[in-house]
């Protein structure tokens, strides 16, 4: 395949986007014992919209390592951790 984004479509390699969040949601579990809300996703990552920070949940529960549990505020689980 030919495209600059196609080595993301491998469903277990996260972006460094996705893995800047993964990282930040690990050591915020660590540190205060529950999950950051998406404000504090939003600031830490940088970006203006709440969406922008869904769509990368989506994705990272896609490939397997959280499990959002939909209805209930901060509710994500951590499947996998990456080193």
């Amino acid at each position: 395949m030919v495209g600059r984004n196609y080595k993301w479509l491998d469903k277990e390699m996260l972006t460094p986007k996705q893995l800047k969040l993964l990282k930040f949601l690990i050591e915020y579990k660590k540190e205060k014992q529950y999950m950051p809300s998406f404000k504090e996703m939003k600031v830490y990552m940088n970006v203006k919209s709440n969406s922008v920070v869904y769509h990368m949940l989506g994705y990272i529960e896609w490939k397997g390592y959280i499990k959002r549990y939909p209805a209930q505020a901060r509710a994500i689980e951590i499947i996998k951790e990456v080193a």
